[in-house]
């Protein structure tokens, strides 16, 4: 079968090789096996709405209107608008309470970030007067040797190592 034969049908080629016993649980389930209606829906712009409009069966397309910012809508009772202003009073409060937390957080970021700079600028220093301490014990010990002493390094390490 090629595969616009099998597109044609609808199907997608090697279907038949699914399982049969899962097959037969989900045919015998009215789930799965009842007739649902199926919705379809199209957002089509204005401006493409006079080009399909043949397509459409012929009909004649509404030309989209342009809705009002606001809707017009009956005027509010006194009561409603006092309890909006209660409850946009009380989302602003959230909301500036909200706002202080997070800046709090921030700020304790910041100083948690600032004290681990703080920490390690003082180990690198420590690492870095380390390093010359050693250096300068290493020329020490290489100036020692380097002294015409040499008795030292001819003696072999055994007895006593070569340690005076």
């Amino acid at each position: 079968m090629s595969l616009l034969e099998t597109l044609g049908r609808g199907m997608v080629p090697g279907a038949w090789s699914g399982d049969s016993v899962c097959a037969a649980i989900l045919m015998s389930d009215l789930e799965f096996t009842s007739p649902k209606p199926l919705v379809l829906r199209v957002e089509i712009a204005a401006e493409q709405a006079d080009a399909l409009a043949p397509l459409i069966e012929g009909l004649p397309v509404a030309p989209v209107q342009a809705t009002p910012a606001i809707p017009a809508t009956a005027p509010l009772s006194e009561t409603a608008v006092d309890a909006r202003v209660v409850e946009l009073n009380q989302r602003e409060t959230d909301l500036l309470q909200r706002e202080a937390e997070f800046e709090a957080d921030v700020q304790i970021r910041e100083d948690k970030i600032e004290r681990w700079r703080t920490e390690l600028e003082e180990l690198e220093q420590t690492l870095d007067r380390r390093e010359r301490d050693l250096v300068s014990y290493v020329d020490q010990l290489q100036g020692a040797m380097s002294a015409g002493d040499d008795a030292w390094w001819s003696r072999p390490a055994g007895g006593d190592g070569g340690v005076r």
